[in-house]
């Protein structure tokens, strides 16, 4: 059973929540009933203040026509102004106004002249008495509702003042002789403070009560929420803890007899743990078994990543290779392989065994390791092929296959020596890329004597191959539609055009087909392993070779040159640019280092020297632009070396001058 802190903690959460909710409500009615009133008080209390003046300053104005202005004016010791100032403050103690006044405005100097002024407070009054008494002179600047008077505006004028008397209302209006001319103003002033203060006392004798009563109603609706709800609740709860902690032990009746949807779910929860006692033993035995399994499948995959990893990156001097295979379950039967077999041969290998899962996996292994150790031994790749394929069919007991497309890359020569066992066509990687459709032979394990065949192409820097599986190419979107092969040159091809002359890179070439594939699925699950492997053949770094900055170097020159061409006329001609290069480098470049390279790629030879003269880019000399004299010391050799090449390059790198000849297949 539960501890009693448990059994706390659970009934705190529910009356917690539970407060939360009528708490709430009850606040939001609370808050937009007050704010409700305090807005319609607050509206009508000044409404209300708003008349009041108005018929205060109309009733001053008619006593003034009684009590004749000029009159008041004559002397405070009067018995009229006495009288006068007495109904004034009867007048404002009457309708609640703070200050209550007579003045006149001077329209030359705008001094106000006070004639009477009156205070509802008795302090205030003896005050207003000694400071604006009959007579008395202000020249504070004008107020808003005062210029409007002056400028003619004749109807009762309302403004909001704060001034040493505190936050005023002050309302204005003009008293006019018969003839219309602006004879005195009637003003009065009322405390926004006092009137605020009103209105909250009045705003929370009203919303006490209203929050006596919503409150005691709220605490009955917990109350009966607790004893209808939430102590059922409790007690299923508590029953479901026990239960759980030993489901082979049948609760105790819950007691709950009530008719509404509580009494429903206490009897259905005691009918269900009748049933779920019986079927808990086998679900252990299933989860047991269900655990036991997904242990040996992840264990199964990570041997295979071990041999198969998710991702593989390899390079080296004049080629790089990357790679990538993703399960559609937790172990496949798709494989790929890279290795260095020596220093200037790469082996790359990718397959695809029948089936899925264990099995497919365990045949994938052993044809995998069998591939390699063929390949590692120096054998070709039909030749490794086919031993394979005869060891398999021996011990082949579940009749498996897989098919396999195997090459080898002399990265010297950029010679691709390879063979294809019933494997999906490659792509060969270039400006335009297309499918290689060779005789593509009979899958490994189906029968012996395979007779596979070694197939050779040659690569030029830049270029290369795709291998991938038909997880690839048979990959389908929610229309069912295949990814297909068109799809896949489309894509290599938009890279291609995207590069805008950069140098591919094998991993964007890995990345631009597996973002493609994800995008063209759009959500739909694999339903094959999937495999991708790209292999590029890029320039060899020159092997350079310091040589003394002198004519007599040439001699290495002809060396290397003839490592590769032997004495023949065409690698004279070879031999005579090479010379005119030299001599350049050696009378005008002002250099005192100088290195040298020549090797081969393909069919072409390449001659590379490096100096670390004053810059000078001969590839941009025009000869036939120079004066005569200027041709016999150089130009005639540049344009003699642009009469042998095939192609010459210059390049500014690290402070260095290097100039690179390629001489086409017609030399060497």
């Amino acid at each position: 059973t539960g501890s009693p802190s448990e059994v706390r903690i659970k009934q705190k959460s529910i009356k917690r929540w539970s407060t939360r909710i009528f708490t709430a409500i009850l606040l939001v009615s609370l808050g937009a009933t007050a704010g409700w009133d305090y807005y319609w008080t607050n509206r009508s209390a000044f409404k209300q203040a708003d008349q009041n003046a108005g018929i205060c300053t109309e009733t001053v104005r008619q006593m003034l026509e009684e009590w004749e202005l000029d009159e008041l004016r004559k002397s405070p010791e009067t018995e009229l102004y006495r009288e006068a100032r007495k109904d004034l403050r009867l007048v404002c103690q009457r309708y609640r106004l703070d200050y209550l006044y007579v003045y006149s405005i001077d329209p030359q100097t705008n001094l106000r002249h006070y004639v009477l002024c009156v205070a509802s407070d008795d302090d205030d009054d003896v005050m207003v008495q000694d400071e604006r008494f009959l007579g008395a002179v202000s020249d504070d600047p004008l107020d808003k509702a005062e210029q409007a008077i002056m400028r003619g505006d004749l109807k009762l004028q309302r403004d909001n003042l704060v001034n040493r008397y505190g936050s005023e209302v002050i309302w204005l209006l003009p008293y006019q002789a018969k003839d219309g001319s602006l004879l005195a103003i009637i003003g009065a002033d009322y405390s926004v403070q006092m009137e605020e203060q009103e209105i909250l006392d009045s705003f929370l004798l009203g919303t006490v009560p209203i929050f006596l009563a919503l409150g005691l109603g709220f605490l009955l609706q917990l109350f009966l929420l607790r004893r209808r709800i939430t102590d059922p609740i409790l007690a299923i709860s508590e029953s479901m803890h026990r239960f759980a902690m030993n489901s082979r032990v049948k609760p105790e009746p819950l007691g709950i007899h009530s008719e509404d949807e509580i009494g429903k779910i206490a009897a259905s929860y005691e009918k269900m743990t009748d049933e779920i006692s019986t079927y808990i033993a086998n679900i252990e035995d299933l989860t047991r078994d269900k655990v036991q399994n997904d242990v040996q499948l992840d264990i199964a995959r990570r041997i295979q990543y071990g041999l198969v990893p998710e991702k593989t990156d390899l390079s080296g001097s004049g080629f790089s290779v990357s790679a990538f295979t993703r399960p559609a379950r937790a172990v496949g039967g798709d494989f790929y392989d890279c290795f260095m077999r020596d220093e200037k041969t790469v082996c790359i290998v990718m397959g695809d065994v029948s089936g899925k899962g264990i099995s497919a996996a365990i045949f994938m292994a052993v044809a995998k390791t069998m591939i390699r150790d063929k390949l590692k031994a120096c054998l070709s790749p039909a030749h490794a092929l086919n031993e394979v394929n005869d060891e398999l069919c021996r011990q082949n007991p579940e009749g498996l296959f897989a098919t396999v497309f195997a090459a080898s890359l002399d990265t010297g020569s950029g010679r691709l020596t390879y063979a294809n066992a019933g494997h999906t066509h490659p792509v060969i990687l270039g400006p335009d890329p297309y499918l290689l459709v060779p005789d593509s032979g009979i899958a490994l394990g189906l029968f012996e004597d395979a007779g596979l065949e070694n197939f050779e192409l040659n690569f030029k820097p830049g270029e290369g191959i795709l291998l991938y599986t038909d997880g690839i190419t048979e990959a389908v979107n929610p229309e069912k539609v295949f990814f297909g092969e068109e799809r896949l040159l489309k894509v290599l091809s938009d890279q291609e055009k995207d590069r805008s002359g950069s140098e591919r890179e094998v991993h964007a070439v890995i990345n631009q087909v597996s973002d493609a594939l994800v995008s063209f699925r759009r959500g739909e699950e694999p339903f094959d392993d999937a495999a991708l492997l790209a292999l590029l053949q890029k320039d060899s770094p020159a092997d350079f070779s310091p040589i003394p900055v002198a004519n007599s170097s040439f001699e290495e020159v002809r060396k290397a040159v003839f490592v590769y061409t032997g004495d023949t006329p065409a690698a004279r001609q070879i031999l005579l640019a090479c010379d005119e290069a030299l001599a350049n480098i050696v009378n005008y470049s002002n250099a005192d280092s100088l290195e040298f390279a020549c090797r081969k790629e393909g069919e072409e030879l390449i001659v590379v020297f490096s100096d670390n003269g004053i810059p000078f880019d001969p590839t941009a000399e025009d000869p036939l632009e120079k004066e005569f004299d200027f041709l016999d010391s150089g130009g005639m050799g540049l344009s003699m070396i642009r009469q042998i090449v095939s192609s010459f390059s210059y390049e500014r790198k690290d402070g260095r001058n290097e100039l690179t000849l390629r001489f086409s297949d017609a030399f060497v």
